[in-house]
């Protein structure tokens, strides 16, 4: 009986042996993005129109905001697939005409809805986050995005461009919403140069990161 029982682990052990390993998966990737140029409200406008509101600038020095640049660059860096917040009221497709709005919907914790279902967040490991900078910390439409999702255990990196306030706020706020959320890398690129040095800008900065190797 003992030799039967030998022989049996020894098959059992050889079996084992030859059966291929199990890959653990791979880790999957989201980019989201928020940018003013795709929440405007765009009735009774021409494609035209339309076109240049989306530069959200007085000045057109540029052909398309900069988080759209470094959203396209991550996607083709990372092959995350890509995510665009749109929320359900639009802003108004003037820049100086949103601004201060913008600084009442913040002041008054202003809770935004969203006009398509958010990802399935259990299918996802790591975020790439974009969004501009508006009075010193995410537009209102982000922080309600955070104030909303439950991201424990998530990885999240965050990019934003900026006009010249900062962004030590984010940080802090990330923390406050999301407190079992790891937050791996923060980029802050200037919303007033050209989409060609935006390029060359963030190049560099990726060209840098482990977390890309």
């Amino acid at each position: 009986m003992k030799k039967i029982i030998l022989v049996s682990l020894v098959i059992l052990t050889l079996i084992l042996a030859a059966s291929p390993a199990v890959a653990a998966e791979p880790e999957k990737a989201l980019i989201i993005y928020f940018d003013y140029s795709e929440n405007i409200n765009t009735e009774g406008m021409d494609i035209d129109a339309v076109s240049q509101a989306s530069i959200a600038e007085p000045e057109r020095y540029r052909d398309r905001s900069n988080v759209l640049v470094m959203a396209d660059m991550l996607k083709e860096r990372t092959g995350a697939e890509v995510y665009s917040l749109h929320i359900t009221e639009p802003y108004a497709p003037k820049f100086e005409d949103m601004v201060d709005g913008a600084q009442t919907d913040k002041n008054e914790n202003r809770q935004f809805s969203f006009s398509d279902p958010l990802p399935e967040w259990k299918e996802y490991d790591t975020i790439y986050f974009l969004s501009p900078i508006w009075w010193y910390t995410m537009p209102q439409p982000v922080r309600s995005f955070f104030q909303q999702v439950d991201l424990s255990g998530k990885q999240l990196a965050y990019f934003s461009i900026n006009r010249g306030s900062g962004n030590s706020n984010i940080l802090k706020e990330l923390a406050e919403f999301q407190p079992d959320m790891e937050i791996f890398a923060q980029y802050l690129l200037s919303a007033m140069i050209d989409n060609e040095a935006a390029q060359k800008e963030f190049t560099e900065y990726l060209d840098t990161q482990d977390w890309l190797k």
